[in-house]
C-alpha cells in the first residue's frame, strides 16, 4: 500500500493506494496556508493518520507516501526550494514528515506527479512525448520526453507557469511580472474581478454569485462572460488570449505529442481549452501542430495523488 498526498495552494487531498493503482481512501482538507509551514505539516501528519485509520491498516503497512507539491523541489534533500504559493522558501519537508511518520517519504513537484500519474494510470496509451498544463490556483507545468519526465539540469525544470509572456504584465507572486500563471491562474482571474467588485461594479457577475465575492470562482466568470457580462468578457478574452500565446510558444518549443490538460480552472471551465486552442492554432508554427493530439486530464485529482505516489526515477 501507498499513500499520496497532493498538497496545493488551497487544499491538501490524499488517498491510499494499491499496487494495482486504485484509490482506496480518499481525504481532503483546507490547507489553510495562513498557519504557515509548520501549521501545514501537522495537516499532512494528520491527514495521513486519517487515511490511514480509516482504513483499518497501520503506519507499517504503508511502503512509501509520496508527496505531490506546488514548486521547485531539490533533487536530493526533497527540500521545496521554493512555492510561491504556499509561500514556502527552502523547507525540509521530506525529514520532517519522516521524522513525524516513521514511513519513507518521497516529494515531487505537483505537475509533475499529475502527469506521471495519468502518462501511467489515465492515458489509454503511453505517448513518448507529453506535455501536462495543470490550471488552478496558479499554473503547473509537467513534462515526458522521450519516455521519462524531464526534471531539468537542477530538478527545477517545467516551471512554465512562471515563463514570461508580457515583460510589463501584472505582477507575479513569484516576484516577477507578466508570467503566464499571472494572466491564467485561477487565483489571478479571480482576483482581478473581485478588484472590480469591491469598486462598485456589479454586472450579470453579481447575480450569478448572489451577491457575495467570496464564492466567486473561475467558471462564475465564464458564465458572466457567455451571458454578455462587459467586465468579464474583458477578463475572459484577455485569458483566452495568453493562455493560446502561452500553448503557442510551448508547442514550437518542445514539439510534444499530446498535451494533456487538468486542474481546477479547467475542469471547472466550459470553453477555456478549446478557445485558447483557436489561439494557438493561429500563432504555431505549421510542422509543431501537425500529428498534436490535445485532451483533459481523466483522472481529476487523482493524478497528483497517484503519480506521487508511484513516481520513483
Amino acid at each position: 500500500m501507498r499513500i499520496g498526498i497532493d498538497l496545493g495552494g488551497t487544499k491538501i487531498v490524499g488517498g491510499l493506494i494499491d499496487d494495482a493503482g486504485r484509490v482506496l481512501t480518499r481525504k481532503r482538507v483546507p490547507t489553510d496556508a495562513v498557519q504557515g509551514y509548520e501549521g501545514i505539516v501537522a495537516r499532512i501528519v494528520h491527514l495521513i493518520d486519517a487515511i490511514i485509520g480509516e482504513s483499518g491498516c497501520s503506519r507499517n503497512d504503508i511502503e512509501r507516501v509520496g508527496i505531490a507539491s506546488a514548486g521547485q523541489i531539490e533533487k536530493h534533500s526533497h527540500r521545496i526550494v521554493f512555492s510561491p504559493n504556499l509561500g514556502f522558501h527552502d523547507v525540509p519537508i521530506r525529514d520532517d514528515l519522516e521524522r513525524a511518520l516513521g514511513i519513507g517519504i518521497f516529494v515531487e513537484n505537483d505537475v509533475n506527479a499529475a502527469i506521471y500519474g495519468e502518462w501511467k494510470f489515465g492515458l489509454m496509451e503511453s505517448p513518448a512525448n507529453v506535455l501536462g498544463i495543470f490550471v488552478g490556483t496558479g499554473i503547473g507545468g509537467g513534462l515526458i520526453l522521450d519516455g521519462r519526465i524531464y526534471r531539468g539540469f537542477s530538478n527545477v525544470g517545467g516551471e512554465i507557469g512562471h515563463m514570461t509572456v508580457n515583460s510589463h504584465g501584472y505582477p507575479c507572486h513569484c516576484g516577477n511580472t507578466g508570467c503566464f500563471e499571472a494572466y491564467c491562474g485561477g487565483y489571478y482571474i479571480v482576483e482581478r474581478a473581485k478588484r472590480r467588485l469591491n469598486e462598485g461594479y456589479r454586472g450579470k457577475l453579481w447575480g450569478i454569485i448572489g451577491g457575495d465575492p467570496g464564492v466567486l470562482n473561475t467558471g462564475h466568470i465564464e458564465d458572466a462572460y457567455l451571458k454578455g457580462d462587459e467586465y468579464c468578457g474583458e477578463i475572459w478574452k484577455e485569458v483566452v488570449e495568453h493562455m493560446g500565446v502561452g500553448l503557442a510558444s510551448l508547442v514550437n518549443i518542445l514539439n510534444p505529442e499530446m498535451i494533456v490538460f487538468g486542474g481546477g480552472v479547467v475542469y471547472g471551465s466550459k470553453y477555456l481549452i478549446d478557445q485558447a486552442a483557436d489561439v494557438m492554432r493561429r500563432r504555431v508554427m505549421g510542422p509543431s501542430l501537425k500529428g498534436l493530439r490535445m485532451e483533459r486530464a481523466r483522472l481529476g485529482e487523482d493524478s497528483a495523488i497517484m503519480g506521487a505516489a508511484f513516481i520513483d526515477e
